[in-house]
């Protein structure tokens, strides 16, 4: 469900998203609470940055519920049909339950590793 829109990088600006969606910085907060799906690095001075991935699901979630208008209730199956395990929905096929808690906190430290690479290739 890659988007031709999206430029070509690894991490995006919490503004570089919200132009790129045409959304409210608040509507982002609010999905990222509700579904669950992504989650944004936050630096030490308190920027939000966001993976490509996480504007993929970002997009979709914009398609599926305005556009589409498709129900809250179905946008957690078509995540987990459309991005598996990134979504931070547990698939009923997996073996052994994972704990979400930790699963999170690995994710947030390799975006901060992605984002700290992204700086150095700058410099």
């Amino acid at each position: 469900m890659a988007d031709d829109r999206i430029p070509d990088k690894l991490t995006f600006k919490r503004k570089e998203v919200m132009q790129l969606a045409k959304l409210d910085g608040r509507v982002l907060d609010y999905w990222e609470r509700e579904f669950h799906a992504f989650t944004p690095v936050v630096n030490q001075s308190g920027e939000k940055f966001y993976s490509r991935r996480d504007v993929e699901i970002i997009l979709a979630v914009k398609q599926w519920l305005i556009q589409e208008k498709r129900d809250k209730s179905l946008i957690q199956e078509l995540l987990l049909q459309h991005f598996g395990d990134l979504a931070g929905v547990q698939s009923p096929a997996a073996g052994d339950p994972v704990n979400p808690q930790k699963l999170q906190k690995i994710r947030r430290g390799l975006k901060e590793i992605l984002t700290l690479l992204a700086k150095d290739d700058k410099n």
